[in-house]
């Protein structure tokens, strides 16, 4: 896993699994369960009636004491183990975001998405009891052409935050990450993001992705 960009607010890590374990879990969401974030938006905190309809897959969680309602447990007997042991086992690189465990956070959340054409999520901050997010990109190819970069706003200035979107003040300067595989982006919370439609000239192409939560116990 190596590092290849960092801000106060966020970073970027590219070459996070082998060859091996990333063509695994490729093979895992091809054949997984997935079911249209539509079904339950009305207990989603996050994703709205604009952002189309992405797909969710089931959780893992790794560090929760007593196991998470809805997630299994690593490990989970899944390719998804590959990317929680790669989190394990470079966490002293992502406290610079994340905090240090046991003081920022306790456990980690690992949930499966696929974003088809037409499908993003609109602008939020990951606050409350979570130290930081995080996404990790497996799909085997993308193209600048086809969207669905992650936008990350402003330097958590809220003075430079111009407008309110779904009730959140949206920066008006930022960054973009281009959605490359086997990239992870870390984002400390707090720091707005979103993520850029997927265009319609990524035909049949689909966003798949890993994303979760360093948080506390509530």
């Amino acid at each position: 896993m190596e590092l290849t960009f960092k801000s106060e607010m966020f970073a970027i890590f590219d070459d996070v699994l082998t060859r091996v374990d990333l063509d695994a879990l490729r093979k895992h969401f091809r054949e997984g369960r997935f079911s249209h974030i539509s079904n339950f938006r009305a207990r989603s905190r996050v994703f709205g009636i604009l952002d189309g309809d992405p797909l969710v897959g089931p959780s893992v969680v790794q560090h929760h004491p007593t196991g998470l309602k809805g997630a299994t447990p690593y490990p989970a007997g899944n390719a998804i183990d590959a990317l929680v042991q790669a989190l394990d086992d470079n966490s002293n690189e992502l406290v610079p975001w994340t905090g240090t465990q046991g003081v920022s956070w306790d456990f980690f959340t690992c949930t499966p998405y696929l974003y088809p054409v037409g499908s993003g999520l609109s602008w939020h901050d990951d606050a409350e009891e979570r130290s930081a997010s995080y996404v990790f990109y497996l799909h085997d190819d993308w193209r600048a052409s086809w969207g669905a970069e992650l936008l990350i706003g402003g330097n958590g200035d809220v003075a430079n935050r111009a407008e309110l979107l779904n009730g959140m003040p949206v920066p008006s300067v930022g960054s973009y990450v281009m959605p490359h595989p086997n990239r992870l982006v870390v984002i400390k919370s707090g720091t707005p993001h979103a993520v850029k439609r997927v265009d319609v000239t990524a035909g049949e192409n689909i966003r798949m992705s890993i994303a979760g939560f360093f948080q506390q116990l509530s």
